[in-house]
């Protein structure tokens, strides 16, 4: 069942507990709970991550006509149910410990002590936080472009950062639309020259020395008001944009608690899915090994299987 934490509890004890309740921790806990354990999944923000805001996806397997992130999502969830899993919705993990002994994980609603653990944090894009942006979210507001840049096709959209995720989006997006403005709304462009030449071959250069103030639209992406480095005000009509300026840290908990990390930021993985510790794994895009769904949901589905065989044969 998926429940809304509110109240502290005492220690609790299960098999597994999964720290994110997005497509390869809801996959994890399927094969887990389906195999007797008792499994919790604990998510502190929207269960499904960044997929339950696709407005549609068409290239997971089963679904020729396609499927809402959030439809799919709430299949993932009821399969999670029928085998006793547990997702605690809202209760996010604020503390590891992996001692030689035990694991345990602390929330702000109690204490819980597991026999192993499967990490599925995914990434949190950074926002903008202009005026505009939540509000359009979904609606011509986008943190991913190979999720969402189809359903811009032949359309004008906005590129909006300084890396190579952004310089990559722009090239991904202009094999759909030949009209890409790459806004990188920072003085510090720090891009690959490969990336650079691909992109002035295609006919798109950076609009350097520009400022997005806001977002505008009122039911859907219209436009973006900018500020130019003469202090001038301009509003640029678009249809879409993508904000693509970086990811939030979500591995401090992890590197606290001796997980490995790379020096990408991810976590470090054998084949098994299994992390330096043992009884620990991990999956989905905290791994660095893709951002689609599929890929998410067959590494939640071996890391699960493996933690389940983990447990098995300590018994």
């Amino acid at each position: 069942m998926i429940e809304k934490s509110m109240v502290a509890s005492k220690m609790e004890r299960c098999d597994v507990a999964i720290i994110g309740a997005g497509p390869a921790g809801l996959a994890a806990a399927i094969y887990t709970s389906r195999r007797g354990l008792k499994t919790i999944v604990f998510e502190e923000g929207v269960v499904g991550g960044r997929a339950s805001y696709a407005h549609l996806i068409e290239n997971y397997p089963g679904f020729p006509e396609g499927i809402t992130g959030i439809g799919l999502i709430d299949r993932f969830s009821k399969q999670v149910e029928k085998f006793g899993g547990v997702i605690k919705a809202g209760e996010g993990v604020k503390e590891i410990r992996l001692d030689a002994n035990s694991m345990r994980i602390t929330t702000p609603q109690g204490t819980y002590e597991c026999s192993a653990m499967i990490i599925t944090v995914g990434l949190k894009m950074k926002k903008l936080r202009v005026p505009g942006e939540e509000r359009l979210f979904g609606r011509g507001v986008s943190y991913c472009a190979s999720c969402d840049g189809f359903f811009f096709k032949n359309r004008r959209v906005a590129v909006l950062g300084g890396g190579n995720e952004a310089a990559s989006d722009v090239l991904y997006l202009s094999n759909l639309t030949k009209d890409v403005i790459w806004l990188p709304n920072t003085e510090n462009i720090t891009v690959d020259e490969a990336y650079i030449k691909k992109i002035i071959e295609n006919g798109i250069t950076p609009m350097r020395g520009i400022t997005v103030l806001e977002i505008l639209g009122e039911n859907k992406v219209e436009g973006v008001r900018v500020k130019r480095m003469d202090g001038g005000i301009e509003d640029i009509k678009i249809d879409g944009v993508f904000v693509v300026i970086g990811s939030v840290p979500t591995i401090d908990l992890l590197k606290k608690a001796g997980i490995q990390i790379d020096p990408r930021d991810y976590v470090v993985v054998n084949e098994n899915m299994e992390t330096n510790v043992k009884g620990v794994y991990a999956a989905g895009d905290c791994t660095g090994k893709s951002h689609q769904v599929v890929v998410a949901v067959g590494q939640g589905a071996v890391a699960g299987i493996n933690a389940a065989d983990y447990i098995k044969m300590k018994k």
